[in-house]
């Protein structure tokens, strides 16, 4: 990984997050945000820039715990940061919900996870239609480049203000933004089973999978210090995931042939 990777202008980054997040408010006539807090990082970097990008009763948190996967310390952490950071916020607990809506499908240990993205990102969603705000997504790079995000889960957003750095760099800004080393050093995870965390998944530290990711958009990938097997790994979930970053095929029929039913 390049020194200059790890040297950030923080207020030139602030201002043009703070500015985005600003903007896209005021021209979708929107009356704020609304924000899912997991007590990690990404969603608490996100909700200090929030809070400097617009004024904090515009802004609304959902906690959203899964019991017997959320460990508390997640809980305490947004809960912490949302009174800090004086914004509005609610705890909803859907694990007998989703369990009712589960428990005659078939089992399967990663799509019940997913199944929990999709659910909260449908709360946030409802949050959003009946307050007219829009959805804050919390992806960084490294996650939208390597898919690590539930499709129409937490994939889903109305805007991605950290989706232009990488996960090393969210903790460094993280860290000048005054959040606390707990949150800052915690490991990434979806919590979609207990114990669950990304790197562990993955297979590769996100130091790995960044010093990789910024080669691979060098095009400099062979001179990438990482191990060849380790560079294929993030190559190929580049590859695997790239439907998710891209928009649903539609079918355009030709004009002329459209059959008529009648």
């Amino acid at each position: 990984m390049s020194k200059d990777f790890l040297i950030l202008n923080y207020g030139a980054i602030i201002r043009e997050i703070t500015g985005f997040i600003s903007k896209q408010v005021k021209s979708r006539k929107k009356n704020g945000l609304v924000i899912g807090l997991s007590g990690g990082l990404d969603s608490s970097v996100c909700l200090i820039l929030a809070t400097k990008a617009i004024e904090r009763s515009k802004i609304m948190g959902l906690i959203m715990p899964e019991k017997g996967l959320t460990p508390k310390k997640d809980i305490n952490n947004a809960r912490d940061l949302a009174k800090e950071m004086k914004i509005k916020y609610k705890e909803i607990h859907f694990e007998h919900a989703k369990k009712n809506l589960l428990k005659r499908l078939p089992n399967s240990k990663l799509s019940s996870g997913n199944f929990s993205a999709r659910l909260r990102m449908a709360l946030l969603y409802h949050y959003a239609y009946i307050n007219n705000l829009l959805v804050l997504g919390t992806s960084d790079k490294s996650e939208l480049m390597i898919g690590y995000f539930t499709k129409f889960g937490d994939g889903a957003a109305d805007m991605l203000p950290l989706g232009g750095l990488y996960k090393s760099q969210v903790k460094l800004l993280g860290r000048h933004l005054g959040l606390s080393e707990q949150i800052v050093s915690q490991p990434s995870s979806p919590r979609f089973w207990k114990g669950h965390t990304a790197e562990k998944e993955i297979g590769l530290s996100y130091n790995e999978i960044d010093n990789i990711l910024q080669s691979y958009e060098n095009n400099d990938l062979i001179n990438c210090k990482q191990s060849k097997r380790k560079i294929k790994s993030v190559s190929d979930m580049i590859i695997k995931s790239q439907h998710k970053r891209e928009h649903i095929p539609i079918l355009n029929p030709p004009i002329g042939e459209a059959v008529l039913y009648e």
